[in-house]
């Protein structure tokens, strides 16, 4: 069956010297039928405009050490992708160049005509955290998350939902994946497949962890300042969730 007209841009975030993930990607999407479009991610490692919005007293306060390059790569990456979306004013798929494809992945490019229009952003692969099933549509069904399912393997992304990720990301503190998750700050809900259609491949060891090394110590003063930044976001998840959780979803 072949895919809508409507099917959106598939953007693989991918450095120029990654060669074999470039690679892997592109022989997945030939056996898929798939078209590619290689977005240029940005190396942390270099310098970027894009690294001014980082509050570093706030990030070492919070989390007990600076942002490693790859998280600051991945974060400028994403953001600039989301800019895209914007001005292209259609959706799109973003997409890890570090995952495999399942089978399925085309029948949900097929299943999106059936999305409802106020879907604005759903991850897809599914995070192993504690979720309600909350909306079908064609034979997928997509989940609410009760906590962060981490990482930005691959998600649907409209220009509402992107416009919003943009309007609170003036101040990086958490990882990419950890902000896009903060719902009751921008209002994007969190959502995902399940079971999904992409997957980490474990062929490719992740750029951001690369070299990592211990944490360092934050003595005292920074443990009970980290531990209370992460008091505080478990509140808000859960005074976000609350009115969700007493409320039956209907799929």
């Amino acid at each position: 069956m072949s895919l809508p007209l409507s099917t959106p841009p598939l953007y693989v975030v991918n450095l120029p010297a990654s060669v074999d993930r470039r690679e892997s990607m592109q022989r997945q999407a030939v056996s898929l039928g798939l078209t590619l479009e290689f977005f240029e991610a940005v190396n942390g490692r270099q310098p970027h405009p894009l690294f001014g919005h980082v509050d570093e007293g706030r990030r070492v306060a919070n989390k007990g050490r600076p942002f490693k390059p790859g998280e600051l790569g991945c974060w400028a990456s994403h953001y600039l992708l989301w800019q895209r979306c914007v001005q292209r004013g259609e959706p799109i798929i973003v997409l890890e160049d570090d995952i495999r494809l399942s089978p399925r992945f085309v029948d949900l490019l097929q299943a999106l005509p059936q999305l409802p229009a106020q879907v604005g952003y759903f991850r897809l692969h599914a995070g192993d955290r504690p979720s309600t099933p909350w909306l079908q549509f064609g034979d997928f069904v997509l989940h609410r998350y009760w906590r962060s399912p981490l990482c930005t393997l691959g998600y649907y992304l409209t220009p509402d939902a992107a416009e919003k990720l943009l309007r609170h990301a003036r101040r990086w503190v958490l990882p990419v994946d950890d902000y896009m998750d903060l719902a009751w700050l921008h209002g994007v809900e969190c959502l995902g497949l399940k079971p999904g259609v992409v997957r980490s491949d474990e062929d490719f060891e992740s750029t951001i962890q690369v070299g990592r090394g211990p944490k360092p110590a934050v003595g005292p003063w920074g443990w009970v300042t980290r531990e209370g930044y992460r008091a505080g976001l478990n509140l808000r998840w859960f005074l976000h969730n609350l009115p969700h959780r007493l409320r039956r979803h209907r799929i």
